[in-house]
C-alpha cells in the first residue's frame, strides 16, 4: 500500500509540474549533486505549491520556460509528459531527491509497469503527427490548385459577358421616349390673391387682381415598357345553367288533406297543406333574359307526383340578388278518387296551368338560395293529389268537374355550372 501511494505521488507530482515545460532539453541533464532550486517569477514565496515546485525542480524533472516562468495553470501536453518520464527513467534524477534505495526500486518498478502504456501513447502521437502531415500536404496541394485555377482561368468569356451587359445598358438608356400624350383639361381657376397695399394719400389706387391660371404640364414618361400589358379585367361568373333541390308545400281543402299523418286528422273546415320534395333544372337565358326550367316533385300524401315545365323572365338587379317570374304547364299524378262505396284504386292524372314568381341570392358564384310562390289552376280533379275540394253526385259517383285554383310555394338551393 505504501509503495503504491509513493508511485502515485511521484507521478502526480511529475505530471502536475510538467505543464511548465514546452520543449525538451537538447541534452539529458545529469543528476544534481548539489541542491539547487530555480526561482520562478510566477511562483512567489508563500505560494501554496511552491514547496512541490521547488522539490521537483531540484530533482531535475522540470526546468521551466526560458523566460523564467513555471506556468502552472497551463495544460500538460503529451510531449511534456513524455519528457518528464524520459528524464525519470534515464537520468536517475530521483536519486538526488532523498529517496531510499527501496523507494527508488518501487518507483522504477511502477514506471516499468506503465511503460507499455507510454509506448502506446507515443505510437498514437506518432500516428497523429503522420495524419496531420498528410492532411497538411493535401491542404497545400488544394491551395496550389486553387491558385493555379485563379491565375490560369481564361477571362475571355467574362470580358465578353461584361461587354454585352454594357451594350445592353447603353441601349436601354438610348431608347427614345414615347409620344407625348394629349394635353389634359384646363384646371379650375385659382383663388383670388390678397389685396395689395393702399395707395399714397390723396390718390385713388385701383388694384386689379388678375387670377392666376395654372396650366398643368405634361411630363414625358421616363419608364420604358417593353411588350403589351393586358388591361385589368375582372370576369364574373357567366354561368346560367343550374340544377337544384327543393322543399315545397301547397294548400289542401279540409276534405282532401293529402299529407298523413301531420294534417290528415285536422278538424273539418280547416285548410290543410300538402308537403313535397323535388328537384329543378334549367337555364336563366335561352333568349336574352328569357329562360326555361323543368321541375319535378314527389308528394308523399296519396303518392302524388308533380311535373311541370315553364318559361321564366329574369330581372338583372346588378347585384347578387335576382328576381324572376314565369308561366308554364304541368301534370299531377296521384291516387284516384273513389265513390261512396269504393275508396278508389289506381292513379289519376290532372293537368294544371302554372304561374310563379321568386327571388334568389347568389351566396357564391356557383351556389344560390331561392324561394318562390306559385299558383296552379287544375283543369280537372280526378286525383287526390290536387288538394282541391270535391263532392260526389247523388248517385254516389265522384264529381269530376271540381276544377279549381291552388296556391303553394317552395324553397331550396341552386347549383350553377
Amino acid at each position: 500500500m505504501r509503495n503504491t501511494l509513493m508511485i502515485s505521488s511521484i507521478l502526480a507530482l511529475g505530471l502536475g509540474a510538467a505543464s511548465a515545460q514546452t520543449a525538451p532539453a537538447t541534452t539529458t541533464p545529469a543528476p544534481a549533486t548539489t541542491a539547487q532550486v530555480t526561482q520562478f517569477s510566477d511562483v512567489p514565496a508563500g505560494h501554496w505549491a511552491k514547496d512541490a515546485v521547488d522539490r521537483i525542480t531540484q530533482c531535475g524533472l522540470i526546468q521551466g520556460f526560458p523566460d523564467g516562468t513555471f506556468r502552472g495553470n497551463e495544460n500538460l501536453t503529451r510531449y511534456q509528459a513524455a519528457l518528464i518520464f524520459h528524464r525519470l527513467l534515464t537520468s536517475g534524477a530521483l536519486s538526488t531527491c532523498g529517496l531510499s534505495q527501496t523507494d527508488m526500486t518501487t518507483v522504477m518498478n511502477g514506471m516499468q509497469e506503465v511503460a507499455p502504456e507510454l509506448a502506446a501513447i507515443s505510437a498514437r502521437v506518432t500516428d497523429l503527427e503522420t495524419a496531420n502531415a498528410a492532411q497538411a500536404a493535401r491542404i497545400t496541394a488544394l491551395e496550389e490548385r486553387i491558385n493555379t485555377m485563379t491565375t490560369t482561368t481564361d477571362t475571355a468569356d467574362t470580358a465578353a459577358l461584361s461587354a454585352r451587359i454594357d451594350a445592353l445598358e447603353a441601349a436601354i438608356r438610348n431608347i427614345p421616349a414615347g409620344p407625348q400624350g394629349p394635353t389634359g383639361p384646363q384646371g379650375p381657376v385659382g383663388p383670388t390673391g390678397p389685396q395689395g397695399p393702399a395707395g399714397a394719400a390723396g390718390t385713388s389706387a385701383t388694384v386689379v387682381t388678375t387670377p392666376t391660371t395654372t396650366t398643368p404640364t405634361t411630363t414625358s414618361p421616363t419608364t420604358v415598357v417593353i411588350g403589351d400589358i393586358a388591361p385589368d379585367i375582372t370576369v364574373g361568373n357567366t354561368s346560367n345553367l343550374y340544377a337544384g333541390v327543393t322543399l315545397g308545400a301547397k294548400s289542401a281543402a279540409s276534405s282532401d288533406q293529402c299529407r298523413a299523418p301531420f294534417n290528415r286528422s285536422a278538424n273539418a273546415g280547416t285548410v290543410g297543406y300538402c308537403l313535397s320534395g323535388g328537384a329543378v333544372i334549367g337555364t336563366k337565358s335561352v333568349f336574352g333574359p328569357i329562360g326555361a326550367r323543368i321541375a319535378a316533385e314527389y308528394q308523399p300524401g296519396y303518392n302524388g307526383v308533380n311535373a311541370d315545365a315553364a318559361l321564366t323572365y329574369n330581372l338583372d338587379t346588378g347585384s347578387n340578388l335576382g328576381v324572376y317570374a314565369g308561366a308554364g304547364l304541368g301534370i299531377t299524378s296521384s291516387q284516384a278518387r273513389g265513390t261512396t262505396s269504393n275508396a278508389g284504386s289506381g292513379n289519376a292524372s290532372d293537368v294544371y296551368a302554372l304561374g310563379l314568381a321568386g327571388v334568389e341570392y347568389r351566396v357564391t358564384d356557383s351556389i344560390a338560395v331561392f324561394g318562390e310562390a306559385d299558383g296552379r289552376y287544375y283543369f280537372s280533379n280526378k286525383g287526390r293529389g290536387t288538394g282541391l275540394a270535391y263532392a260526389q253526385n247523388t248517385n254516389g259517383t265522384t264529381n269530376t268537374a271540381g276544377r279549381g285554383f291552388n296556391v303553394g310555394g317552395k324553397a331550396g338551393l341552386k347549383f350553377y355550372f
